[in-house]
């Protein structure tokens, strides 16, 4: 290696260092951007088309950004924003009731003991102990999002401001990757594609059935009356990754609940044939269809990737903690593939 290649290597490792440093603040902000606008692509380009074909023949692409950006915010951003902030609201009001005023759960305790210990002795419950560990776990998290208005103003506008660009410039983006990349353009493309097929695997796959069951429980819960249903629906979607568990975790204890606390009601019925029908065949109808879409990744990895992603990321590691895990197989799919051939 000749003293200009090792000059070179030394500025880029520098100025790359800088560079990151630079952005280090912002590239959650980006690489969500970038997600999104990678979902609302096909949106954009049938907007884009229908634009050429009916109004405007030589329509840009800002034009088809800008309206995609405002559909998106409109029946995105608004009631995702709305149910957060419900979401936020409930998760206080339990942290605080079950931290300062507690909650009478020594009857279920004594229930759950008595059944626990015919197995194993040594088993101890404490439901209060478990109810303040996962509100305190989500006041910290969903909690977070709300946290710092001038902080979420900035990247809020620097979000939809990358989103739009990745709309209107995305082929440009791509250029510019694949000229600075040292792996050939069959590679990057592949690449690309896996990134595709990763977002759609977490977006469209498990957390769109998680989303789904966790809306619908909270839902059922808001309708038949069970405190904080904003709270226990969220809690319904972490759960509803979980194999073999899921939503029904959250509805049965609903029900259990309504039966003792409204004597002579059938309500606690209703709850139980929504949680069944209404709850349970999401998995049946939505899964399937949804499921089938990019990568497949075993729920139990999906819901741990997300743990840890949140515990990294913070609340963006919703997203962000299972794409990295489905970007990382894809990359060791890609390199397999690479290394057979």
């Amino acid at each position: 290696m000749n003293k200009q290649n090792i000059y070179f290597i030394v500025l880029i490792a520098i100025f790359g260092l800088f560079s990151i440093f630079i952005f280090s603040k912002f590239i959650v902000v980006l690489v969500l951007a970038y997600i999104f606008s990678t979902l609302l692509l096909p949106v954009h380009e049938k907007i884009n088309n229908f634009l050429k074909k009916t109004f405007i023949k030589n329509s840009s692409n800002g034009l088809s950004a800008l309206i995609t950006m405002v559909l998106f915010v409109l029946i995105i951003i608004t009631p995702i924003s709305i149910i957060l902030s419900r979401v936020v609201i409930d998760t206080q009001s339990v942290y605080e009731t079950v931290t300062t005023e507690g909650i009478d759960l020594n009857f279920i305790n004594q229930k759950v003991a008595s059944i626990s210990h015919r197995f194993s002795p040594s088993l101890n419950f404490n439901l209060n102990k478990i109810a303040e560990t996962v509100s305190q776990f989500f006041v910290n998290n969903i909690g977070n999002i709300f946290s710092g208005t001038v902080d979420i103003a900035l990247k809020s506008f620097l979000f939809l401001l990358a989103m739009f660009y990745f709309l209107k410039d995305g082929k440009q983006f791509h250029e510019f990757y694949f000229f600075i990349s040292p792996l050939r353009k069959e590679s990057d493309e592949k690449i690309f594609d896996s990134i595709k097929q990763s977002v759609n695997s977490i977006m469209l796959g498990s957390l769109t059935v998680a989303v789904a069951q966790g809306v619908v429980t909270g839902l059922g819960l808001w309708v038949f009356g069970v405190p904080n249903p904003f709270f226990f629906g969220t809690l319904a979607g972490f759960l509803a990754l979980i194999p073999g568990i899921g939503a029904p975790f959250v509805w049965i204890p609903a029900a259990i609940y309504l039966y003792f606390t409204r004597e002579g009601s059938f309500v606690w019925l209703y709850q139980v044939i929504w949680g069944v029908f209404a709850v349970g065949l999401i998995d049946n109808f939505l899964g399937p269809k949804v499921m089938n879409k990019g990568i497949k990744i075993h729920q139990l990895f999906i819901l741990l990737s997300i743990i840890g992603g949140i515990s990294v990321f913070g609340p963006e590691g919703v997203i962000l903690g299972p794409l990295v895990l489905s970007l990382f197989v894809s990359i060791i799919k890609i390199w397999n593939e690479k290394v057979t051939l």
